[in-house]
């Protein structure tokens, strides 16, 4: 831990500052403590240490933001809590807090609603009352008002006094004629209230306000035999009133608003409320019920509940019926199940069928919601499971085992994806191994592409009167087509031109085999390696033995076009034998010769019959040997480059150099196809004839792009 504080400390600045803003806090509050400094200043210092801290503290929230963002909901199990939570739990916890709301308040307005009405139906008792007294007065006997008035007492105190602790406090008073008398249902003498209004006609009730105190009032007045009676029965708000009609439902209280200036008043008698502005209202004594207490809670959810109702009393005091400016108000303290109790009572009997009803659909709700519960977890449990594996999968993919699979079955789209997974591993397995193997094959192909290159000649050799050339370009690493000069003696010299059927590798296995027969048919074995001085062979003779030994050795279906020729500079014939390959091109003259004489393809039949041409070659010809790759490239169109396009371009280059006219056959052959890629094998040898006194460096030359490609 203290590591971990040590690192951020060092790391951040802010760690730092913030370190720093707490040490000036601490000192800050140790001078407070023990020197008790006080004055502005030091008010100032306390606010730059708070601004900092805010500071602080807004850093660091966004750091644990951050946090929680990149370490906490980085994987997905986190991600999707937090989800169910956004969508699921948060909607339903708001909508628990408005049920609860909407219960606290409802229930409470309910226990304010059953007060009122208990209020309403003790007044109504109390209506009642003044009328069955005025019945008894109206057919009374007595003639004179104090015996009259005696006679009604009489019958409250006999008749009615056993209701007195139904109505408590409740006041009783007779007016006739100049008498009044005022008393208790007991008897009890007690205060004359207030006159009764000149705006009062014969029935009056109503809660009024009297003298600062809130009564239910109700006025009557009836003819008797003793004169006009006026009948009074005043029930103030008292701590026993409230206990009966806050009974089975909790404690009530009611609290009347005065107002501080004298008119209108509520009361004669204004006590002087520090602080009240004038003209405002500020709360009376509250009266609370004396001895009824709060239901006791029957579980955790039976919470309380408070409700308030308003009372608008009417002034008693004043020469015309109006209502007092400030509002009454009745307030309750209840609890849930007592007041559904008494709501959930009118029933009856019949209540146990909701009860059984409600059970019911409760049991159903909650293994509805278990289901739910296991199904979500479930389902949570399969998707990060399956990232889970798919996350491991490709960190062994990473670290390049391409052979780990995850073996999901594919049930959904998540573990279609593990399977598609599965796949591309698979693939990629595949390729790496094709791509290493190919990686192998070229390395081979290198390797095999230098042996070719060491094969092919390396200088042409130097004979009096001929210049010699030869290049080959492969379509592939490694070329099917086998240029080769020999040097027979200091006299004579062998032209050698071959064109394998197919390409690539077999081809240029085919083409070394056919290089090692020929050279072998020239080497006596005590020469050094050097060719042996060989004074009578025929050019179709050669042929015919490759041709045998090519047949027993290779497959039925390989073949050689091959034209063998050899020069003598000092007749300056030449003898050639042309085995299916295409006429080499000799220009003299402005004409052009095609050296045909021959035989069948070497390779292809166990024996044929070859014959021998002769051409004897004058200063300043040309002879160009090629192969099938230089005519046969197709343009867009499908159309051959051809031997007349050949000829069209040599034509034009007579008198340059054999490198020179390679160089241009070459350009004019990828012009015509429109691509550098090689469509086929092109291998080019040239021999250009010059007198005798042409200088002895420019008797021989070879191509320096003979490498294979």
């Amino acid at each position: 831990m203290w590591e971990k504080l040590l690192h951020e400390y060092r790391s951040y600045r802010m760690a730092r500052f913030t370190a720093w803003i707490f040490a000036y806090g601490a000192v800050l509050w140790t001078v407070d403590r023990f020197i008790h400094a006080t004055g502005g200043f030091n008010g100032f210092l306390w606010f730059v240490f708070w601004a900092c801290a805010a500071v602080c503290g807004v850093y660091y929230l966004i750091r644990l933001l951050w946090f929680f963002r990149t370490r906490l909901f980085w994987r997905l199990l986190p991600r999707l809590v937090v989800a169910y939570i956004l969508i699921g739990v948060v909607p339903i916890s708001l909508i628990l807090v408005l049920v609860f709301l909407g219960a606290f308040i409802i229930n409470g307005q309910f226990a304010a609603f059953l007060v009122v009405q208990r209020l309403g139906d003790h007044f109504d008792e109390i209506e009642q009352i003044n009328r069955v007294v005025l019945h008894e007065a109206r057919f009374g006997h007595e003639a004179s008002p104090a015996a009259m008035l005696a006679h009604i007492q009489d019958f409250y105190v006999t008749e009615v006094v056993g209701y007195s602790k139904s109505y408590p406090g409740l006041v009783v008073t007779l007016q006739l004629g100049d008498e009044t008398r005022s008393f208790l249902l007991n008897g009890t003498q007690a205060e004359n209230p207030s006159p009764v209004p000149v705006w009062v006609k014969d029935e009056y009730a109503n809660i009024v306000a009297d003298q600062g105190r809130l009564d239910l009032r109700s006025v009557e007045r009836i003819a008797t035999p003793a004169g006009d009676l006026t009948l009074v029965l005043s029930q103030p708000f008292t701590p026993q009133l409230l206990d009966l009609v806050g009974e089975g439902i909790g404690p009530v209280g009611v609290v009347l608003y005065k107002q501080t200036l004298s008119q209108p008043v509520l009361h004669r008698k204004l006590n002087a409320e520090e602080g009240a502005a004038p003209g405002s209202y500020v709360p009376g004594s509250p009266i609370h019920s004396q001895s009824v207490e709060l239901p006791e809670p029957r579980n955790f959810f039976d919470i309380e509940v408070f409700g308030a109702s308003s009372i608008d009393p009417v002034l008693w005091e004043g020469n015309q019926e109006h209502k007092a400016d400030a509002p009454a108000f009745v307030y309750v303290s209840s609890r849930i199940f007592a007041l559904n109790t008494r709501l959930l009572n009118t029933l009856g009997d019949y209540l146990k069928y909701y009860v059984y009803i409600f059970y019911a659909v409760a049991i159903i709700l909650l293994v509805i919601e278990v289901a739910a519960l296991i199904i979500g977890i479930r389902m949570t449990r399969t998707m990060t499971s399956t990232v889970d594996i798919l996350y491991d999968a490709t960190e062994r993919v990473k670290a390049g085992d391409f052979t780990y699979r995850t073996h999901f079955p594919s049930r959904d789209q998540l573990t279609a994806l593990g399977e598609a997974f599965d796949g591309m591993t698979a693939s990629v397995e595949r390729l790496m191994r094709e791509s290493q193997e190919r990686l192998r094959l070229q390395s081979e192909l290198d390797i095999a592409r230098e042996v070719q290159r060491q094969l092919f000649p390396q200088t042409a050799p130097k004979v009096p009167g001929l210049d010699l050339y030869g290049i080959c370009r492969a379509a592939q690493s490694v070329s099917g087509d086998y240029y080769d000069f020999l040097r027979l003696d200091e006299h004579r010299v062998g032209l050698v031109l071959g064109d394998v059927s197919g390409k690539g590798i077999s081809a240029a296995l085919l083409m070394a085999a056919i290089q090692s027969a020929l050279r072998a048919q020239f080497y006596d074995g005590f020469t050094d390696g050097q060719s042996a001085t060989v004074t009578h062979f025929s050019t179709a003779r050669v042929v015919d033995r490759l041709n045998r030994q090519l047949y027993a050795n290779t497959p039925q279906e390989k073949y050689v076009t091959f034209f063998f020729a050899v020069y003598d500079d000092r007749t300056r014939k030449l003898s050639y034998t042309n085995a299916g390959h295409l006429p080499p091109l000799l220009f003299r003259d402005g004409k052009v010769d095609r050296l045909r004489i021959g035989g069948t393809v070497v390779g292809l039949f166990p024996s044929a019959a070859y014959e021998v041409g002769e051409v004897c070659l004058e200063p300043e010809d040309l002879l160009l040997a090629y192969t099938d790759g230089i005519t046969e490239p197709e343009n867009s169109y499908g159309e051959e480059f051809g031997e007349s396009r050949l000829l069209e371009v040599v034509a034009g280059m007579l008198n340059a150099t054999p490198d020179a006219v390679v160089t241009e056959i070459y350009r004019s052959v990828n012009d015509w196809t429109g691509s550098p890629e090689l469509q086929d094998d092109m291998t080019l040898l040239l021999a250009r004839v010059w007198p005798r006194t042409a200088p002895a460096d420019s008797s021989a030359t070879i191509a320096a792009d003979k490498e294979v490609r």
